[in-house]
């Protein structure tokens, strides 16, 4: 996995910044060298930070909009383009991409100002929250400064692909009391919200089993995995806390994961394209993924959840709700071609949550921050029981235990390029 994963970051806060995320082509990761995110004051990130940003949302439903900057213009940046504008309340005040010329055609069509540099935002105090939707290597520099800055923050994940790191900002977003968002959408959708929500009220009594299938399509684009660190910290990722999000938080003890690869051109990244995932938690609680990252026939996401009183379900959303009926069988539509359609919505309402917590001051609570260590572990304790060929329990996931990890990576690698 040495060509997938990202190493711990040594280069100073980028201010200019690539824009690659979810398939968008990578930049050179040019950085600029005039700031450093240690440079920012971190008595920014104090008391008297947060009781500006409160005073400000709390004014914000009556004399002014929460004002936010998007940094990123590639496809989830524009996702997030079309999502802000559509939010009663808020109005966008930068967008930011190192592309100059896309970042000033963008600024003009959504009417706010441009810039190839985060430093404008950071320094203008009207602006109340950082939207990060950059390429994945540049996320947790970014989180870091804003956060400094005493911005709020919504990212994309990874916070991280280095779980000191990850935990560096985990940290910091809690010292500061200030809002701080990961972009897992699934937890925003309208369906798995309700299945949540019914699994709370005792629709199926105690929890037993919970299976998840999750089959990408398409294919995503080389240049792309090539950074994504791998599907078990690109994909799985969402799978993992989607379990914790319906099982009310639980976190396993135990993890097994198998895995194959079929497309060429993957493996030879040292990468998996179908995994299958198994967890035991402390409770009795089992839970089961099957993981693709492609299925012909569009995007598959499926939930079931087995317990003592019944069995819930939340399955695919189709592109209509036409049946026909003839000689020849049943005929409904497809199920959505890709993540973009499946989770417009959810997309929406994730940064609808976020300018809600601007507008309150309030960070998501302790245990919705902390988790995010959480899903990082699990991950991965997956990747190095695939690797192992063994199952793996969290507390052995030691430092010596993640060296091993890396060296099985490179080995990973280095075999798959010599065959």
């Amino acid at each position: 996995f040495a060509t997938l994963t990202t190493p711990r970051s040594t280069a100073p806060f980028c201010c200019s910044l690539p824009v690659m995320e979810d398939g968008d082509t990578p930049s050179d990761g040019h950085v600029c060298a005039r700031h450093d995110a240690s440079d920012v004051d971190e008595s920014l990130a104090s008391k008297s930070s947060r009781k500006r940003i409160r005073e400000n949302g709390a004014t914000a439903t009556a004399t002014h909009k929460i004002s936010l900057a998007i940094v990123g213009c590639g496809r989830a940046g524009q996702i997030h383009i079309n999502s802000v504008s559509q939010l009663p309340g808020v109005e966008l005040a930068y967008l930011i991409d190192i592309d100059g010329d896309k970042a000033h055609a963008l600024a003009a069509r959504h009417g706010c100002k441009a810039s190839t540099e985060l430093r404008a935002a950071l320094d203008d105090s009207s602006v109340d929250g950082i939207i990060i939707s950059s390429v994945t290597h540049s996320h947790f520099a970014l989180c870091k400064a804003a956060l400094q800055a005493a911005k709020a923050v919504f990212t994309e994940k990874p916070i991280s692909h280095d779980a000191q790191e990850l935990r560096e900002i985990v940290e910091l977003a809690e010292a500061t009391e200030l809002p701080f968002v990961v972009g897992y959408q699934r937890r925003h959708d309208p369906n798995f919200k309700e299945l949540r929500q019914r699994l709370s009220d005792g629709a199926v009594g105690g929890l037993q089993l919970i299976k998840c299938c999750s089959r990408d399509n398409p294919v995503p684009p080389l240049h792309y995995l090539k950074v994504s660190g791998g599907i078990f910290q690109d994909m799985l990722c969402h799978d993992f806390d989607m379990v914790n999000f319906l099982s009310g938080g639980q976190v396993p003890r135990e993890v097994y994961a198998i895995g194959h690869c079929y497309d060429e051109a993957i493996s030879a990244l040292g990468d998996l394209d179908t995994v299958l995932v198994t967890l035991k938690f402390s409770s009795g609680l089992l839970a089961v993924i099957d993981c693709s990252r492609s299925a012909s026939y569009g995007y598959d996401q499926r939930v079931e959840v087995f317990g003592n009183q019944g069995m819930a379900a939340a399955h695919n959303e189709r592109r209509h709700t036409v049946t026909i009926s003839n000689s020849s069988g049943f005929h409904s539509a497809a199920c959505q071609w890709s993540f973009p359609e499946r989770y417009s919505a959810a997309y929406a309402a994730t940064l609808s949550h976020f300018a809600h917590l601007v507008r309150a001051g309030e960070p998501e609570s302790a245990a919705a921050t902390r988790r995010h260590m959480d899903i990082e572990a699990i991950v991965s304790a997956a990747e190095l029981s695939w690797r192992l060929n063994s199952p793996v329990k969290l507390d052995s996931l030691n430092g010596e235990m993640r060296a091993k990890l890396a060296a099985l990576r490179s080995e990973s690698v280095q075999r798959s390029q010599c065959t």
